[in-house]
């Protein structure tokens, strides 16, 4: 008789059983790979609280995820309570991230919460995205999904993408370096469709209107469940499938994987090397400008993601007025003259230290918390981070 050796066929892990009375998570402990304390210290970026992101934030919050870091910047109106988990009558014309983190809270009080109200094309630090462990896109539009990859790309961190419509939905993992990324999957007509968004904020309520897809709750809850999953399984360093995309069709009870093509010149490398500074929002322009020096030199100069506008003119009366807002800030009452014409702009991008409004902070200056700039001298360069907003900007509760 042949004799068994146990611990070759027995990993030799030690199993933790918990009283069921007294752990909400006692069932997960008999999961081979679940570490509950990996769950406890993640913290997770949801962008969208809508019907999605409900779903998302409602199983991670039954989870144990420790901090869940929700965006959006809509409110709640009457249809989204047919679709929304977390939302109720009462939360009626509420803002949507404090209507979702007071029901994750109820829902496990375990779950500390912070909440981001803003558009996150442009109000979210980048610095934000290199501090959380996974990245879940709950959105209904191009313009912010395209934002999100380049954001990832930017700091090199994979980002979880759900799309539903009707009984159709999608989930996709895009991760830097390893598969297609998002970018990679767009046409020209969604280039067409970004462009229009992007040039013309008076068609916005039209833009956004298009994004209004029909959905169901159904279908949110289960492309919810796999963007969960999925961003479970990045939290314990599993193995995903970057760059290809889980088609489920309702009509038909279809389930179906793609890989979609890496498109070269859609893609770009990561920023290197960022570094850690002690500087915040508040800090003034004349210090970022001393830390580029320090790092790289005298002649050192700093260079924005966006164009600021310093000021404008009105070509009439000649009239100018200090701005010091990016592009994406302005807005129709800035640019108008009572005359009709169209303000003229006065742009910069970068800052060489001879600039006369140096102690001006980087708020001042339109840039927001954890922001990253970039330094260069000749050929050189590196990347800046506001990392001194780090501790105040994650502060959950």
């Amino acid at each position: 008789m042949t004799e068994i050796n146990i611990e070759e066929i027995v990993e030799e892990e030690t199993i933790v059983i918990t009283d069921p009375d007294a752990d909400r998570y006692h069932t997960f402990g008999y999961i081979s790979w679940w570490q509950q304390e990996t769950v406890r210290n993640a913290t997770v970026l949801v962008i969208g609280a809508g019907a999605l992101g409900n779903e998302v934030l409602k199983n991670l919050a039954l989870m144990g995820i420790g901090n869940l870091l929700i965006a959006d910047f809509d409110t709640i109106e009457d249809s989204n309570l047919s679709r929304s988990v977390l939302f109720r009558e009462k939360d009626r014309g509420r803002r949507k991230v404090d209507a979702a983190a007071e029901a994750v809270k109820e829902l496990n009080p375990d779950v500390k919460v912070k909440t981001f109200h803003g558009d996150i094309n442009h109000q979210l630090g980048l610095g934000v995205f290199r501090h959380v462990d996974a990245i879940v896109g709950c959105l209904d539009n191009r313009e912010a999904r395209l934002s999100i990859d380049r954001f990832s790309q930017a700091v090199g961190k994979p980002w979880v993408d759900g799309a539903i419509q009707e009984l159709m939905g999608i989930v996709r993992v895009f991760w830097p370096g390893r598969g297609a990324n998002y970018e990679s999957t767009l046409s020209d007509r969604d280039y067409q469709i970004i462009g229009l968004r992007y040039s013309c904020p008076a068609l916005a309520r039209e833009n956004i209107l298009q994004g209004k897809v029909p959905t169901t709750p159904t279908s949110a809850s289960i492309v919810a469940a796999f963007q969960s999953q999925e961003a479970l399984k990045l939290i314990h360093n599993m193995e995903v499938e970057p760059g290809v995309a889980m088609m489920i069709n309702g009509l038909t009870n279809d389930v179906y994987k793609t890989e979609y093509p890496i498109v070269e010149d859609r893609t770009s490398p990561p920023l290197e090397p960022i570094i850690e500074t002690e500087l915040t929002v508040n800090s003034t322009l004349r210090e970022l400008h001393q830390r580029a020096v320090q790092e790289l030199g005298e002649g050192a100069v700093i260079e924005f993601a966006q164009e600021v506008v310093l000021s404008v003119t009105d070509p009439v009366t000649d009239e100018t007025q200090a701005v010091f807002k990016r592009m994406a800030s302005l807005t129709e009452e800035i640019l108008s003259t009572p005359s009709g014409a169209r303000k003229e702009m006065a742009l910069s991008h970068s800052i060489d230290g001879s600039e006369d409004y140096l102690d001006r902070t980087l708020a001042e200056f339109d840039q927001v918390a954890m922001t990253i700039v970039s330094a260069r001298l000749g050929n050189e360069r590196v990347y800046l981070e506001m990392s001194g907003d780090k501790d105040a900007f994650f502060m959950f509760e």
